[in-house]
């Protein structure tokens, strides 16, 4: 493959391929194409990862960085994939290094930039994060089913879950003694029509016992 760009635009295929044409013309010039040659390094372990990448050709790698210090293949990147997409939603350091191992052409947007052409374009921005949002729970389905099945319930039984402690009594204070005090009478209130009422707040009615209200 020669060493040049040669007149790259957006795949139609992956999470951009879902828009339309003059859409995916649209987004590619919030962001930029350039090139990556072999050995570059398109992503560094560790760096604030702020963009989002597209392979438009070539190959790339994706390593990581084990405990005891060695590097470990996770992945190989083509056409058509995405990396960085995760920082649109919860931006932090990248998690592994990503170098280019052939002649690639890629296309890079800002996650400000990417964030910016879905307000400007409500349309096509709601098809993104659609499309976004699937991958990533795609990804996490693969990477560990079982932990994507327990994210989707509120509570989950576990056999190997300890019953808490039942909670200490918490002593109450002996109730006080009623009064032997003398019934208020009903209080007059005015009203503006000059009608008087009569309030009996001593007495709470019982909502059974209430009329129906009138329509």
């Amino acid at each position: 493959m020669p060493e040049s760009l040669t007149r790259p635009t957006l795949p139609t295929f992956s999470w951009i391929g879902h828009l339309k044409e003059d859409d995916r013309d649209l987004l590619s010039s919030y962001g930029e194409f350039f090139p990556g040659h072999p050995g570059n390094v398109i992503i560094e372990e560790g760096a604030q990862q702020t963009e989002v990448f597209v392979v438009i050709s070539g190959e790339l790698e994706v390593h990581a960085k084990q405990e005891d210090g060695t590097d470990t293949l996770l992945a190989r990147v083509g056409p058509g994939e995405t990396l960085g997409e995760i920082s649109l939603f919860d931006p932090g350091p990248a998690a592994a290094t990503v170098t280019a191992v052939e002649f690639s052409q890629l296309w890079r947007i800002a996650d400000a930039d990417l964030l910016q052409f879905m307000i400007d374009n409500p349309g096509a921005g709601n098809v993104l994060l659609r499309t976004l949002a699937s991958i990533l729970a795609q990804r996490l389905r693969q990477m560990n089913p079982r932990a994507f099945g327990l994210s989707t319930y509120a509570v989950v039984d576990s056999p190997e879950a300890k019953a808490p402690a039942p909670l200490p009594p918490v002593p109450l204070d002996p109730m006080p003694e009623p009064e032997n005090n003398p019934v208020e009478p009903p209080v007059e209130v005015s009203v503006g029509t000059g009608k008087k009422l009569s309030t009996k707040t001593q007495a709470v009615p019982d909502p059974d016992d209430l009329p129906p209200i009138q329509g």
